[in-house]
């Protein structure tokens, strides 16, 4: 039988702060492979282990005990799903009877005759073919009194005991396993509402987290000691989103289905930010085509026939969806106003779907009965979309989510809309949206939104915080740019590693450059620097194009582009104009 090896490109993470030259290196947490490398391998068999020591990776596997008291590799107590055995006990057969059993060709005609592996054979694989740190989760499914002390003993005999832990078994096990061995590691599931019980008990040496990890609590169990991981095994658990995050979280491992999409997720993601080109507040953006709209009103008696403006751009594969808001005619005459997609594969060229508008407002009665548009900051979380967006009725302007399965739609608002409420009596007791992707960091995602006094009237940024979506709370409770400012539209991207907005104040020549790299704490930067055929306003989020930054923005009731020259590119621009 051949053993196939897997490999995927060395790569280092580092981050380059903006506009200063100094950097920081990331520890890549350890993808722990549920059952080993099972999508290319039989599940808890020595090929499927050593594909991942050769890889580098960690892995999990199953404890069962046969007749005669042999610790072994298999994850049903039946043996019928995974050898070619009837249907019988682990329990009720001799360690000679179960390796009888073909292990191996269920899967694919070159592992025929595979047997179920001892965990003494495994054990020792690990530590002939392991190159480099490593993490065995020994999942206890069936070990009797008399197996405890032989599990400890195999752990200390291929010296292993600071590489692998024993999970799932019930704490009074738990315990006399400590007790044979202080040194013997354990584990357990833990959801984020048991951490604190855990560690008030003190039992465990490795927190194998249910729900996604948060940093604050990764951070507080490093500093007792602990190990944290994630445990995200499943296969319906395969959003490269939340291995991002909880990679940011800080975690130590993650136990998953996909351990090599996993891994490239995370380097691809660290690589992305690496090779995205600095936002040069120098460079000068230039309306490209001149003087000529990308997104244009529809036809007379459309639903976008009035207006089309604040576009927001949400980027997947070689697809740019604008989000944008319409209006059919003027409120006077019963108009509203509807929110709309339109798609390009090159960012100059767009097309409306034909499901448009894709929302519009709801209820007489409901939060967003008179008013629903402002589009922003798009995210996928586990294989939903979620669009964000400014609702209004009779009294005031919020927030409210709605969710797809597909950028394209069909989307649906949420029942626990707003999301975000205004609060009567403070500075932002009016809210709306700002052209701004949903920022993750540290394990959580940030929204930024504009508060208002009254409408457009003492306009401040405000940041909210989430771990789902759902429910969000303020970071502050103040303004993290002052109402002073008067930024009606802070349009955002990420470069790198860091945050750059461009504001639009209600003097548009004011218009200027933030900073910031945690979305709480933002620096004015210089002007910005803007050349377009009449004056540009609200511009959606920057986005990157064929490595050109690039934005949309309203002018006139239509939708414009304009892209990015650097400093060079904008004076040989000018030069020859001239």
């Amino acid at each position: 039988m051949t053993l196939h090896v897997y490999s995927l490109p060395a790569w280092m993470l580092s981050f380059a702060f903006y506009l200063v030259g100094s950097c920081c290196v990331a520890a890549e947490p350890i993808p722990i492979a549920h059952r080993g490398l099972l999508r290319h391998a039989p599940e808890n068999t020595l090929p499927a282990f050593a594909a991942c020591l050769e890889l580098g990776m960690g892995f999990e596997l199953d404890i069962r005990t046969t007749k005669d008291g042999h610790l072994v590799v298999i994850h049903d107590d039946n043996v019928q799903r995974t050898t070619n055995g009837t249907s019988q006990s682990v329990r009720d057969l001799r360690l000679d009877e179960l390796q009888k059993l073909d292990a191996g060709s269920w899967f694919g005609s070159a592992y025929t005759d595979l047997h179920v592996p001892t965990l003494e054979e495994t054990l020792s694989l690990v530590r002939e073919r392991k190159r480099g740190p490593t993490l065995i989760a020994l999942n206890v499914k069936d070990l009797p009194r008399e197996g405890e002390a032989k599990l400890v003993a195999l752990v200390e005999k291929y010296e292993l005991l600071s590489e692998s832990f024993a999970f799932d078994q019930i704490d009074e096990m738990s315990d006399r396993l400590k007790k044979l061995n202080p040194a013997f590691r354990i584990g357990q599931n833990v959801n984020q509402q048991s951490i604190n019980a855990r560690i008030d008990e003190g039992r465990l040496d490795c927190f194998l987290l249910t729900s996604r990890p948060q940093e604050e609590d990764v951070q507080r169990l490093h500093k007792l000691g602990k190990q944290v991981l994630f445990n995200y095994a499943g296969p319906m658990n395969r959003d490269a989103g939340t291995w991002r995050l909880a990679a940011a979280a800080g975690i130590d491992g993650l136990l998953t289905d996909f351990p090599l999409e996993c891994r490239l997720a995370w380097r691809i993601g660290a690589e992305s930010a690496n090779s995205v080109p600095n936002l040069d507040p120098r460079g000068t953006w230039v309306e490209t085509p001149w003087a000529s709209p990308v997104i244009d009103r529809g036809k007379a008696g459309a639903w976008d026939h009035m207006a089309v403006d604040n576009p927001y751009v949400y980027v997947e594969d070689d697809r740019f969806f604008c989000f944008f808001e319409a209006q059919d005619k003027p409120f006077a005459n019963e108009g509203r106003e509807a929110i709309g997609i339109a798609v390009s594969r090159d960012g100059l060229n767009w097309n409306k779907i034909p499901g448009n508008p894709i929302l519009t407002t709801g209820n007489e009665d409901t939060w967003d009965g008179v008013v629903a548009k402002l589009p922003t900051g798009v995210i996928k979380h586990d294989g939903i979309y979620h669009l964000f967006y400014s609702g209004r009725d009779n009294q005031t302007k919020q927030i409210g989510v709605a969710t797809a399965v597909q950028p394209a739609g069909p989307w649906i608002k949420h029942p626990d809309n707003p999301v975000l409420r205004s609060r009567p009596g403070k500075w932002d007791q009016v809210l709306s949206t700002h052209p701004a992707p949903v920022i993750e960091l540290n394990g959580r995602y940030h929204l930024l939104f504009r508060g208002m006094v009254r409408r457009y009237q003492k306009q401040g940024v405000g940041l909210a915080v989430s771990s789902n979506l759902r429910h969000w709370q303020r970071s502050v409770q103040e303004p993290v740019i002052s109402s002073d400012e008067e930024i009606a539209s802070l349009a955002v991207a990420r470069d790198g590693q860091h945050l750059v907005g461009i504001s639009q104040p209600m003097d548009l020549q004011r218009r200027s450059y933030w900073f910031s790299d945690d979305a709480k704490n933002w620096r004015k930067g210089p002007p910005v620097n803007f050349r377009a055929s009449v004056e540009a306003e609200t511009l959606s989020n920057p986005f990157l194009c064929d490595g050109q930054w690039t934005v949309l923005y309203e002018q006139k009731d239509r939708i414009y582009r304009a892209v990015l020259q650097s400093c060079d590119d904008s004076s040989t621009s000018r030069r020859r104009r001239e």
